[in-house]
């Protein structure tokens, strides 16, 4: 009985609170203006940010600072515009890990990815939470990023209905109606309907005439039924680079037609052996031609491919991730790794991530409108990694910042509002210690962040590392995850 009012008590328990920066008015000056538009730097500029917004912004000497504003030195430091996270997870316990580190790494917005199945989920957030927590992010109530869109649940055909439990039967989406009625559910819960892999293809056009009609837009996997470039005529993004892997080797079609069945297999070295050039630029012709952003996650190929080695099991960013967390994680690691194990298998693994990365660039090339999103470890931080990841690719620095700055903007209807450092628009911004078009690595050199007028300065920065690092070693926290794991409804 102790122990079981121990835990009662460790689940109730309070967590210690961050105190939001407020909004106020102050000036950068000396500093160098990153402009990622144009892929130059500005030297010598001073920038003016007043009621959330950039008052002003140009050369120093032209640039008038009035009395008695607060002054940032910015002599030697560069200022960008805060990035951007397109594809994330916000969970029921995200506010004590992931979203302060978001606004610490320099993230001020995100888009949420996975929405509850049914209100008041233990584990997944549902659309009021998060704009709830994102209303009060903005309003200097809570640390954390603006969250600009949130999906509907994954609708991932039939069986899910039973694995969740309390839902309707139409979650399974397995026919049109179901998948009509999956819609409607989720209109006003959700910004977006997100598909997976499993939803037939029947289902998912009579899904995506449905949110239109609904003004809904499409977004998440390219669902194994689907051509890609199908499914690039009805989603708003395509996620994951390995569907364009899967959708331009010679075995594509009889891929698709093993859709729902025991003998779909994801042979990653017929894959990368048999890829079909031409058909990979009809995919990407066809993308670009329907505006579909993408959003490639190549860390999630890198764990993939790199599963055995302590670079990905023993991760420095694991540091802001539970233990209970980081369990849970390696055990689909070590899975991952039973099911192909060999030096054959790890190769064909990296040779899929690479042959990915390669891709990115063709769609770079392309004219494919790239974004960068993470679907990974440590919020905000592995943005940073996936801006790397890009420019391993071979983007340049001023083209992956692009991917997680202005066309996330452009995505979400706000280019005028947000993305540049630019007069006039919201003053989301991160003052570095070094150029980050010269090195994208510099990204990661944070002396500042600006979220919507408020400044959170080196030292607030750091303390809100530090105490994302220590609510992931406690032993409070981690009640709280069981307590969420012992109500969770049924396996997602």
């Amino acid at each position: 009985m102790a122990a079981i009012g121990l835990f009662a008590g460790a689940v109730a328990w309070p967590e210690p609170r961050l105190e939001p920066a407020r909004p106020a008015s102050f000036a950068i000056r000396g500093v160098a203006v990153v402009d990622v538009v144009a892929g130059v730097v500005r030297t010598e500029q001073t920038v003016v940010v007043a009621d959330g917004r950039i008052a002003a912004v140009g050369p120093r000497e032209t640039v008038a600072v009035p009395p008695g504003l607060r002054v940032v030195d910015g002599r030697a430091r560069f200022v960008m515009p805060a990035l951007w996270d397109m594809h994330t997870h916000v969970l029921a316990i995200s506010p004590l890990l992931d979203m302060p580190l978001y606004v610490a790494s320099g993230v001020t917005s995100v888009r949420d990815m996975q929405g509850c199945p049914s209100p008041g989920d233990p584990f997944i957030a549902c659309g009021d939470e998060k704009r709830r927590w994102s209303r009060e992010a903005v309003s200097g109530e809570r640390v954390g990023p603006r969250i600009v869109e949130t999906s509907s649940f994954m609708a991932n055909g039939p069986g899910m209905a039973a694995r969740l439990g309390d839902v309707p039967a139409y979650f399974d989406t397995a026919t049109p109606a179901q998948a009509r009625a999956f819609v409607r559910h989720f209109v006003g819960r959700a910004d977006t309907i997100k598909v997976y892999d499993r939803i037939p293809r029947d289902a998912y056009l009579a899904l995506a005439d449905e949110a239109r009609l609904r003004g809904m837009a499409v977004v998440g996997h390219r669902p194994h039924a689907v051509d890609a470039i199908e499914a690039a005529r009805h989603q708003r993004s395509l996620e994951h680079a390995r569907f364009l892997l899967h959708e331009s080797f010679d075995g594509s079609q009889a891929l698709r037609e093993r859709a729902g069945s025991p003998s779909w297999r994801e042979d990653r070295r017929a894959m990368v052996n048999r890829h079909d050039p031409a058909r990979a630029r009809e995919i990407l012709s066809a993308m670009r031609e329907a505006g579909t952003f993408y959003v490639p996650t190549h860390l999630t190929r890198w764990s993939d491919a790199f599963a055995h080695l302590p670079r990905v099991r023993e991760d420095p960013v694991l540091r802001y991730v539970h233990p209970l967390l980081q369990r849970q994680w390696r055990e689909d690691l070590d899975e991952l790794l039973a099911e192909a194990p060999g030096p054959a298998a790890r190769r064909g693994y990296l040779d899929f991530y690479r042959k990915g990365l390669d891709l990115t660039l063709e769609a770079q090339r392309a004219g494919v409108r790239i974004m960068v999103g993470t679907d990974y470890l440590a919020a905000g931080v592995d943005v940073h990694r996936e801006l790397e990841q890009l420019v391993h690719a071979g983007l340049t620095p001023a083209e992956a910042l692009r991917a997680a700055t202005v066309t996330p903007a452009a995505y979400a209807g706000e280019a005028s509002e947000r993305g540049q450092v630019l007069r006039g628009m919201v003053a989301d911004l991160v003052l570095l210690d070094a150029d980050p078009l010269r090195d994208i690595r510099n990204t990661r050199r944070i002396r500042g962040v600006v979220f919507a007028g408020a400044l959170y300065d080196e030292v607030a920065v750091r303390a809100i590392d530090s105490h994302v690092a220590r609510n992931a070693r406690s032993w409070t926290v981690g009640a709280k995850i069981i307590w969420r794991f012992i109500r969770n409804p049924g396996a997602y």
